[in-house]
């Protein structure tokens, strides 16, 4: 039996109500987080090992005791090399060169515009930092697992084999392994129920919500990102000024019924599924829509989304070559192709099969199974009414909410 430590933002098997997510920060900034974690959770549920799903930083704290209790790391990752994660490569870096177990990346980015360019000042020090990072993986398993090309060749520039850099896109896109449940109506009418996703601080996407609020009378905001649960929670206000952004309390977007904020993947699936279509910029708001049987069209605007999208093949838009004020959903649906995305969805899926094969390791949708034990577990703890799945604008604003919602009305006078 392998003994494997997981890298998870907050364990699937562990639910936290709201406030506690918002205090200790479970998502990781991002909700969206939680969905290549759950994923990975999810797959590897082979019943001849055992899985401890943690965060990591307490345990990398001593090397030592990984190295006694456990014969394998996998770290699941999305756009880790970047400026702003300088400080967290270096300290894993620290950590993975006192490890002697095996170690596994699934699916880890590098950062940058949609050109592929990053600000020349940060190249440097994220260049550095991620050498050390990587040479560190490669010296404990025969490989890192990428996002896809754009990431490859930035590792390849670095000086890393070509060979032991292998493309497998991100685990939240085999959630149900070699199968993708895409359900395709004929067309989106504007009544149909309708997901937006919005990156708050993206300016195109204020005209592009602003349209779709007057056009979709059923069209609800997923909100992802930390600050979004906050203002839901307590009213405070994200930073900026944008009227057309999801920035302040009064925004209609936030009037009884328009937002949600899933606290799981299996409530923001469950909530998915009930909407025809989605749309957005948030990569992993398309891909849990995706997953859950719902299309959905990204809106890249930077390489970290553009890669995953050319991967697996999701349809997309680049939001510098649209003008934001001709974005609509019914438009968006009727010029997708779905072809790619669903018929090499299994030979995509091998690949990662491959991937981890290659890695010694094994997953829960062979022949022995898995899943469904993880599965049962995941459908006992959402049984529990002591932990709400989502987060909502249903009941409208509490008075926090209203008094920033004031504040913020004498601020656009």
């Amino acid at each position: 039996m392998a003994r494997i430590l997981l890298k998870v933002h907050h364990p699937a098997l562990e639910p936290a109500d709201a406030a506690t997510v918002l205090d200790r920060n479970l998502i990781g900034n991002n909700v969206g987080n939680l969905a290549f974690s759950y994923a990975s959770e999810r797959l590897m549920t082979h019943p001849g090992d055992e899985v401890t799903a943690a965060p990591t930083g307490p345990w990398f704290a001593d090397p030592a005791r990984v190295n006694r209790e456990f014969d394998h790391v996998v770290f699941p990752l999305a756009n880790h090399f970047r400026a702003s994660n300088l400080k967290a490569l270096d300290r894993q870096a620290a950590a993975i060169e006192q490890l002697t177990t095996g170690f596994t990346v699934l699916g880890v980015g590098a950062q940058a515009d949609l050109d592929g360019n990053a600000p020349r000042a940060e190249r440097e020090a994220v260049d550095r930092a991620t050498r050390r990072f990587v040479r560190a993986v490669l010296e404990r398993g025969p490989s890192i697992g990428v996002r896809g090309d754009f990431t490859k060749e930035y590792l390849v520039g670095l000086g890393f084999e070509e060979d032991r850099v292998d493309v497998i896109g991100c685990p939240s896109m085999f959630l149900h392994g070699p199968d993708l449940p895409l359900r395709l109506p004929a067309a989106i009418a504007d009544d149909d129920p309708i997901a937006i996703t919005i990156s708050p601080y993206v300016t195109q996407m204020g005209p592009v919500l602003r349209n779709a609020l007057r056009r979709h009378p059923h069209l609800t905001y997923f909100g992802q990102d930390h600050r979004t649960l906050r203002l839901l929670l307590r009213g405070t206000p994200l930073p900026g000024d944008d009227p057309l952004l999801p920035l302040h309390p009064e925004h209609p977007v936030f009037a009884p019924g328009r937002t949600v904020f899933p606290l799981s993947i299996p409530a923001w699936q469950e909530e998915l599924r009930r909407r025809h279509f989605g749309f957005g910029t948030r990569i992993h708001g398309t891909i849990v829509s995706l997953v859950s049987g719902t299309p959905a069209v990204l809106l890249a605007h930077d390489s970290r989304t553009l890669e995953l999208a050319r991967y697996h093949r999701i349809p997309f838009v680049r939001l510098d070559e649209r003008d934001p004020e001709s974005i609509s959903a019914p438009d968006l649906y009727a010029e997708a192709d779905w072809s790619a995305l669903v018929d090499g969805h299994r030979e995509r899926w091998e690949t990662y099969a491959a991937f981890l094969c290659r890695h010694g390791l094994r997953h829960g949708f062979g022949p022995d199974g898995g899943v469904e034990r993880f599965d049962a577990a995941v459908d006992a703890v959402a049984a529990d009414p002591g932990y709400p799945p989502a987060v909502r604008s249903d009941a409208g604003p509490p008075p926090l909410l209203r008094r920033a919602a004031r504040a913020v009305r004498r601020r656009l006078r």
